[in-house]
């Protein structure tokens, strides 16, 4: 009997919950389920074999790590959608992708950028190690027998490397390149020397001699 009569309280209780909900009002349940057939027919995508996209967005209202594609089946029928991307991707709208539906899935994940040609920013790299440096503080590399060899220091310029012996060499087996947003060589005493065994290029807009 007791649980008859709470059965009975809790339907009573639903029923006045109803009744108190605006006119026309739908319940969440309802609403979600609009929401989800106004999304539109979910495509069928081949499994578990690459295919090739098109990016059309890269910005969804509301979720992260996620495109919209565009996609032509074989039968000319085109479909955009949304889905996830593999982590790290640098994707552009206009590139072409390559997506594929795992065994177990329902939507695509993009695997990788075919041929992007807007400029992909630098991945993010973790911080394997860090080392705080004072004002007054420098961090020095030594030999064995103690003789200073290079040092890093913070000055009023920004961070100064100092090779700290009279004559130092940089040796590389291969190509050496420098690469800076401006870049000056001066010998603070004494004369500069280019030597090569083959021809010796200089390229710029305007090359100024003294």
């Amino acid at each position: 009997m007791v649980k008859a009569d709470e059965a009975g309280r809790l339907a009573e209780a639903g029923t006045e919950e109803q009744a108190q909900q605006p006119a026309g009002a739908e319940s969440p349940a309802a609403l979600f389920g609009e929401i989800l057939k106004s999304g539109g027919a979910r495509p069928t995508w081949p499994v578990g074999e690459p295919f090739v996209v098109e990016c059309t967005s890269t910005q969804h209202p509301t979720l992260r790590g996620r495109v919209q594609i565009r996609w032509t089946t074989a039968a000319g029928a085109a479909t955009a959608w949304w889905v996830p991307v593999l982590q790290g991707l640098a994707i552009r709208a206009g590139d072409r992708l390559l997506a594929q539906v795992p065994h177990g899935a329902t939507e695509p994940i993009v695997l990788g950028v075919i041929d992007g040609f807007a400029a992909r920013p630098e991945p993010e790299r973790a911080v394997a190690a860090r080392l705080e440096l004072k004002k007054d503080e420098a961090v020095q590399i030594c030999s064995q027998e103690g003789q200073p060899l290079v040092e890093l220091v913070q000055d009023a310029q920004g961070p100064l490397v100092r090779l700290l012996q009279a004559d130092t060499r940089i040796d590389v087996k291969g190509k050496l390149t420098i690469s800076a947003a401006e870049l000056e060589l001066c010998a603070v005493k004494g004369k500069v020397r280019i030597e090569a065994t083959d021809d010796v290029e200089v390229v710029g807009e305007v090359i100024n001699l003294n």
